[in-house]
């Protein structure tokens, strides 16, 4: 029996896509590089400190007081001691970034953004936990850097479903945050970030299980010209990456349903989101799709997104958010609010 998949699509009436690219964040540590970096293991910090016990107290002394800088230098000399162990300094490792992004958080809740960006550069960060790339992503987000936002939120997902970056598995609530946030930036960035186009693999907010919790709904971007239901090239692009993922998935059966913002009224908002999801399906069946396994309906502005936080966002960003396409994957889909 295949798995049940619910994501949904967005539909943008803005134009212009760039190709992803990694987020540009000073002295950011690499997806890659961060894998190497994290190696856990179950004896305590106690017991390693003994491979490196002339500056044990030190160490400790600097983590008690959270001198991010002393135990940055301490770090640094403790990787030219030979009876240091690589357990000990991998530890020690994580117990630094853990705090500096501690303390930056605090930091960015108090409005000190350049501030906390210090504390999330390599030398106090040399581990990329979930927790530091969700707090750049809340960084570039305020600052409305939508793509480089999703793809922090999209890559600390990534970490929260690798037990080897993160060995002590993150609550529900903390998943279905980052998620949220993961794709609310994505669809206003505009821009399919969690799909590889090649390859249909998905990643980040379109996983369809993170560390046990399931993920039902999954944006990605797909943009219509303003008020019509013809795909801009950006559109094209991102329903392009949907159908890779679509044949990567291969089901047996699709539904489209579409949604539209607060403004107009309900009978053309109706008439608009199925159009919209109309379109697609063609577009889908037009690249190699079999159109019998699409079915397709609109509910306009009936059901708006359910956003984590709504109070972050203006309220033309919330409507861009609203314009989208939800999709459902081998599963039958309510027509409750259906446009008739």
């Amino acid at each position: 029996m295949k798995p049940i998949i619910t994501c949904f699509v967005a539909a943008f009436l803005v134009s212009g896509c760039n190709t992803p690219v990694k987020p540009s964040v000073r002295n950011a540590v690499p997806p890659d590089e961060s894998k190497s970096l994290v190696r856990m293991t179950t004896q305590s910090t106690a017991s390693f400190s003994m491979a490196c016990n002339n500056y044990a107290t030190q160490v400790n002394r600097a983590k008690k007081s959270k001198n991010l800088d002393k135990l940055s230098q301490l770090l640094k000399t403790l990787k030219r001691q030979s009876d240091c162990s690589q357990a000990y300094l991998n530890t020690l490792e994580r117990e630094l970034s853990e705090i500096a992004t501690q303390k930056a958080s605090v930091l960015v809740k108090q409005g000190e953004v350049k501030q906390a960006e210090k504390w999330l550069e390599y030398q106090y960060t040399p581990v990329n936990l979930w927790s530091t790339q969700a707090l750049r992503g809340d960084i570039a987000a305020k600052g409305k850097q939508w793509k480089t936002a999703a793809e922090f939120y999209n890559h600390a997902l990534d970490l929260m479903d690798s037990p080897t970056a993160t060995p002590t598995k993150p609550s529900h609530a903390e998943i279905k945050k980052v998620h949220s946030l993961a794709t609310e930036t994505q669809l206003l960035a505009g821009q399919l970030i969690a799909i590889n186009g090649r390859s249909g693999e998905s990643s980040g907010a379109m996983r369809g299980i993170i560390r046990g919790v399931e993920i039902r709904e999954r944006p990605i971007p797909v943009q219509f010209v303003f008020g019509k239901t013809a795909l801009t090239e950006a559109g094209k692009d991102s329903a392009n990456k949907l159908l890779s993922f679509f044949q990567n998935q291969n089901p047996t059966r699709i539904t489209l349903i579409g949604y539209s913002d607060r403004i107009g009224s309900d009978a053309t908002n109706c008439i608009l989101s199925r159009g919209r999801a109309l379109v697609l399906k063609d577009y889908l069946v037009e690249q190699g799709c079999i159109e019998t396994d699409i079915i397709t309906m609109g509910k306009g502005k009936r059901q708006p997104l359910e956003l984590y936080d709504p109070s972050i966002y203006t309220q033309d960003e919330i409507d861009q958010m609203n314009r989208r396409v939800e999709f459902a994957i081998d599963r039958d889909v309510s027509y409750t609010n259906q446009c008739l």
